[in-house]
């Protein structure tokens, strides 16, 4: 099986050329490292492809996703994972175009490819929870401990796919995502292609780059090491978000690509169990580091929930051979040996 990844030197991008080539697929990876250069050199994932190459079989192209050259490769795989993004919604707000361009009309431009040249090939969308604006925050929470919880039993177990997506506050990166997520399912259900949406909260994992605007746990992580202060934007840390491994995250892809159903839509996260607060993450963090970490408080930032967990009984219910397997300590653990690594290197 011939396997095309957009946004293979990225977190979630590269975890599955790992994983495909481990199956034994041929991988196909494009990337363009634009990410260095919308979130600073802290973000550039050059770094992870070298390291891919050199571990892994792999044809790669350093390429933007709009160029049309990619046809050529659309043409030629059995599946597409298409994880290419403009992927901070607070940079989205100071480049509203550039952000739309990238997420709406790059996966636009992708599906098109696909219809005009290869309409059996499986198409997988990383779409996000902020396609939901902030209707999360519209909730009743009340502090227990050392995080919020929601007031109303319902949703204790997390959002499932019901929740609105209109009449909310979104950013620029929530609406392209919205876009790039209906017209993934608009060409299922039109015409007839294996598409499919994955509608993420907090991924991360080793191989996370640490940034302010994106990837919150490898750079609470950072600031353990180097010692400088974090800024914690808004509700006083006491938000929670729910963490899933990219490695997961991969192996859920692998299981659609074996049995697609096409056109349909599947929040993805931690979970309940993988849930924790921004002030949780600082105690394990220390506990893991054995460093104290400097903290203040910032303003909130527009569009960030208080609340977010992942409802997960949809897509176990359509693949219940799936299941998460790392931890929320396994995963911070791995992430801190990581950041001692690159800072290793760097010193």
């Amino acid at each position: 099986m011939k396997i095309l990844i957009t946004g293979g030197a990225g977190l979630v991008g590269s975890e599955c050329c790992r994983l495909f080539a481990e199956k034994g697929c041929y991988v196909i990876s494009v990337d363009n490292y634009m990410r260095g250069r919308l979130l600073g050199k802290e973000a550039d994932t050059s770094i992870i492809m070298k390291k891919l190459l050199k571990e892994y079989d792999i044809e790669h192209h350093e390429m933007d996703i709009r160029d049309p050259k990619i046809i050529g490769l659309l043409k030629k795989v059995d599946a597409v994972i298409h994880t290419a993004a403009q992927p901070s919604h607070p940079r989205s707000i100071e480049i509203p175009l550039e952000d739309f361009q990238i997420n709406a009309w790059g996966t636009l431009l992708l599906l098109e490819g696909l219809r005009k040249h290869n309409r059996d090939a499986i198409f997988i969308f990383c779409s996000t929870n902020k396609v939901y604006g902030d209707a999360p925050n519209y909730f009743a929470y009340k502090i227990i401990g050392k995080r919020y919880e929601p007031v109303d039993p319902r949703i204790w177990d997390g959002f499932d796919e019901t929740l609105r997506i209109d009449q909310t506050l979104h950013t620029p990166f929530g609406i392209s995502k919205i876009a790039a997520d209906l017209y993934t399912q608009e060409y299922a259900k039109l015409y007839g292609l294996k598409t499919g949406v994955f509608r993420m909260g907090c991924i991360t994992g080793g191989a996370a780059m640490a940034v302010e605007k994106h990837n919150w746990e490898p750079y609470f992580v950072r600031k353990a090491l180097t010692g400088e202060t974090l800024t914690i934007y808004g509700y006083k840390g006491y938000q929670v978000r729910d963490v899933i491994h990219a490695r997961d995250l991969a192996k859920l892809f692998y299981e659609f690509i074996n049995d697609p159903k096409p056109g349909e839509v599947y929040n993805i996260g931690g979970g309940r169990k993988n849930s924790i607060s921004l002030l949780e993450a600082i105690d394990l963090i220390e506990k893991i580091t054995g460093k104290k970490i400097k903290y203040k408080h910032g303003p909130t930032r527009e569009g960030d929930h208080i609340w977010w967990i992942t409802n997960l009984k949809k897509v176990k219910s359509h693949y219940p051979q799936w299941n998460i397997t790392y931890t929320l300590k396994d995963i911070f653990k791995e992430i801190y040996e990581a950041q001692l690594e690159l800072l290793n290197i760097k010193n």
